[in-house]
């Protein structure tokens, strides 16, 4: 089946290509997309040439020519511009190096060089950018800042001052196929702001403290206030730039939703769901929101989904067992993902349930003793479900919503 493309002028002389992928079912082979993902490049025409900026993942190599054959031919792009590295974007640059005789100047932060020939054993004609270098061409001007670590260490993004755009490569990126192009062509915008939490929280949460810095750095000391964001994945944002921008450093900050609790639980045989269930009932009983994910026998809930929730909620509760005298393995990894992630100031509420041994509470005190998690509960029982357990738990919900309201 040929991919779904889009082909669009979103400004004057600016060019959206995008490429919706459905194939793609764990992105970076580890968080579950079920909504698919768009990789987003952009191209712009000048009397003097094009200007490339990014590309696709390598599978889509031949419709991403295709689609640049449409707008214009290959040799009249002059330059390529690499927002970062990462093959999702770049997997189509040998192609495109391949076809272009005249042999375009690649540009990019100073390490982008080593990436290249380390990725694609290539070494085109290469232009290292500085913050804030500035490069005429065809009547339109472009600039670069670089914002590292957002998420690899030579990500930067180019700002078009005449037109007041801001392509941004990954950063302001999002999960999910949307049914437009823009912010404002979308029903429940709501629903993509989650898509590109989740996205945010899974693939740059490690380099949560970065967001803020970068962010700010980008506003406040370059003064940028763009009129349209353009990312390299999911919507563009021309209705509410603001809105996004915003989003981003709540979520790089982990500010929580009032009243949303994330709770998260494996269950091998129903033990521990019916003991954290005790806990949800407590919990709207006291006018919160929980939001729950399951890992039992019959349903998983995706990795970059638990984590999305953690980020903003105000409150966690961890159910788990004992597994082969350690931490069920699923919450084990959970737990590292957690803490690499989105580790904020938040109370937790672990249950932990075993048969013959405890085991699992030891273990998540050890895993959460360094961690920020503030206060951390951990409510231990052996097997059934007892009055006296289920006091425990009903209690650690009150303290727990105690700690909330005393802030």
């Amino acid at each position: 089946m040929e991919p779904q493309t889009i082909i669009q002028e979103i400004a004057p002389s600016l060019y959206l290509l995008r490429v919706n992928d459905r194939q793609t079912r764990y992105f970076e082979a580890l968080w579950e997309i079920p909504e698919g993902i768009t990789y987003n490049a952009y191209l712009l025409k000048t009397p003097e040439g094009a200007v490339l900026f990014d590309g696709w993942k390598q599978p889509f190599t031949d419709a991403f020519v295709a689609a640049l054959e449409q707008l214009t031919p290959l040799d009249e792009i002059k330059h390529i511009v690499i927002h970062h590295m990462e093959p999702d974007h770049s997997g189509t640059l040998p192609k495109i190096l391949a076809l272009t005789e005249a042999k375009p100047t690649v540009w990019g932060h100073p390490f982008t060089q080593r990436l290249i020939a380390g990725l694609c054993g290539l070494q085109p004609s290469f232009q290292a950018v500085k913050n804030g270098t500035r490069f005429a061409f065809g009547g339109r001007e472009l600039v670069f800042y670089h914002a590292p670590w957002l998420h690899w260490p030579e990500t930067m993004v180019t700002h078009l001052p005449q037109d007041n755009l801001l392509l941004t490569g990954d950063i302001f990126g999002g999960y999910g196929i949307p049914e437009g192009v823009f912010d404002d062509e979308v029903a429940l915008l709501d629903q993509w702001l989650d898509s590109a939490r989740k996205y945010t929280i899974s693939v740059i949460g490690h380099y949560k403290d970065k967001i803020g810095k970068n962010i700010r750095t980008l506003t406040d000391k370059y003064g940028l206030q763009p009129s349209m964001i353009l990312p390299a994945h999911g919507l563009l944002w021309r209705q509410a730039p603001q809105r996004v921008v915003q989003a981003y450093l709540d979520w790089g900050e982990g500010k929580s939703q009032p009243g949303k609790v994330t709770v998260v639980y494996s269950s091998m045989y129903r033990y521990v769901e019916r003991a954290v269930q005790v806990a949800v009932d407590e919990l709207r009983a006291r006018g919160f929101r929980p939001v729950v994910h399951r890992m039992v026998d019959d349903k998983r809930a995706g990795l970059a989904d638990i984590l999305s929730d953690l980020a903003d909620s105000e409150a966690i509760v961890l159910g788990t067992e004992t597994y082969e005298s350690d931490i069920f393995p699923l919450t084990e990894f959970l737990l590292h993902e957690m803490v690499n992630k989105v580790a904020f100031a938040k109370p937790l509420l672990a249950i932990a349930v075993f048969g013959w041994a405890g085991a699992a509470g030891k273990k998540l005190h050890t895993l959460l003793e360094n961690a920020p998690y503030e206060p951390v509960r951990i409510v231990e029982f052996k097997g059934l479900l007892t009055e006296a357990s289920e006091a425990q738990i009903r209690e650690g919900v009150r303290a727990m919503v105690a700690d909330l309201r005393a802030e």
